[in-house]
């Protein structure tokens, strides 16, 4: 429903009724444009994190998208990223976001982005 939630932590039971989308479903068409800026980014290393970073990405990018360091900062620190990239993090969601800006003035979303 619009928020990120670790599967690990809660029961299916609790997802009833819930809109689920992860991260194999955030684009109808290719990749989501997270995704693309993460790869130009180069934020992956062991890739342990990368899910849960990129949901969480996307649900700050719906909720405000012209995040500030300190709206990315708060947004994700509750993902832990054992290699340590955040500055990519950071990197990644704001071009995330200037894909998205792009995207809306071109072609209004087009691409089957939630």
């Amino acid at each position: 429903n619009g928020q990120p939630t670790r599967s690990c932590q809660m029961p299916i039971s609790a997802a009833e009724g819930s809109e689920v989308i992860t991260i194999e479903g955030l684009s109808e068409k290719g990749a989501h444009s997270v995704q693309e800026a993460w790869v130009e980014e180069q934020v992956p290393q062991c890739g342990y994190c990368q899910s849960g970073q990129i949901v969480s990405a996307v649900a700050l990018l719906a909720a405000n998208p012209n995040p500030t360091d300190e709206d990315i900062d708060g947004a994700m620190s509750s993902n832990i990223c054992r290699c340590g990239t955040y500055p990519a993090i950071r990197r990644a969601i704001h071009r995330a976001a200037g894909i998205q800006r792009q995207l809306a003035s071109t072609d209004d979303g087009a691409r089957g982005e939630e």
